[in-house]
């Protein structure tokens, strides 16, 4: 037998209050419960009492502020009745479907928070567009270390209690396939910041921490072509590595020296005071993030 909710009682609360920046509403609400028995279970006061306010599931009639939190406490004097006090929050917690709270969690799309953070990149031209070598045109080795900042996304996704530790280790650390949500490929470096199994919302579902990781330059290894041979031909003979020789000094009978010349991207050798090409390198594997993310 349900119990009696007799109705709600004069007090109340209201307030606004600032969560990183964002106004929040908040409401207090006490309602007076009649058990229907004075061995009436305590779980059951909240969960049997038709039209009490329900967690995660019941608005306020404008729709805006969600009951969050509710609880109830007996009177000494008079066991049958409890004053029951609800909390309702305009507040959207992360990874909370602020649109549908009661649907399956396994559908919602994450509440995301933008970070950054700074990486370290090999550049052959400077910001001018200026080629990075030294006065006689010959490029530097290492090329000019770049330090510039990256965005990173973190959010949280609720998935099936199905989705197994090996498949979460196969999505760490590897990067978008193709576009996604309007990044280029190889742009997109994922990291798993945790993965818990657990009991949410009434269900046995999977908690994991995601980062989202954008690099405009890719996430490609670039180094820079250069080499002591180049691939060239020696009369009608096939391309073959040939020493990168400099001009000697032939005044002074210095015979040409081996070097470490710039290449470009094809074995071949690039022209004086060019910049050697810049070769890419698979770091990461690139999987599909949309067959699993909802971001």
């Amino acid at each position: 037998m349900a119990h009696t909710l007799v109705g709600e009682r004069r007090e109340g609360e209201t307030r606004v209050r600032s969560s990183d920046g964002i106004p929040v509403f908040e409401s207090t609400y006490h309602f007076l419960i009649k058990a229907d028995s004075l061995s009436a279970s305590r779980m059951s006061i909240l969960r049997d009492t038709t039209g009490l306010p329900i967690p995660g599931q019941t608005y306020l009639s404008d729709g805006f502020a969600m009951c969050r939190a509710s609880n109830a406490i007996r009177r000494p004097d008079q066991p049958l009745y409890w004053d029951a006090t609800c909390e309702f929050s305009t507040e959207v917690k992360e990874s909370q479907d602020s649109q549908n709270p009661g649907s399956d969690p396994t559908t919602w799309k994450p509440v995301y928070e933008t970070k950054f953070e700074r990486i370290q990149e090999v550049v052959t031209e400077d910001a001018s567009g200026v080629a990075i070598a030294n006065s006689a045109g010959q490029p530097f080795e290492n090329g000019m270390t770049r330090t510039r900042s990256i965005p990173v996304w973190e959010f949280f996704q609720f998935e099936a209690a199905t989705v197994t530790d090996e498949q979460i280790i196969e999505r760490n650390e590897t990067v978008n396939d193709d576009t996604f949500k309007g990044r280029a490929a190889h742009t997109l470096l994922l990291c798993v910041q945790s993965s818990v199994i657990g009991f949410y919302y009434g269900a046995r579902l999977r908690l994991t921490h995601y980062a989202l990781k954008y690099n405009k330059a890719t996430w490609k290894h670039k180094r820079l072509d250069v080499g002591t041979v180049f691939l060239g031909t020696v009369g009608e003979e096939e391309i073959d590595q040939l020493p990168y020789l400099d001009a000697g000094d032939p005044d002074n009978d210095i015979p040409p020296g081996v070097i470490l010349g710039g290449l470009d991207g094809s074995g071949g050798k690039v022209d004086a005071g060019d910049p050697p090409a810049v070769l890419e390198f698979d770091m990461y594997t690139p999987i599909d993030f949309s067959a699993f993310l909802r971001t």
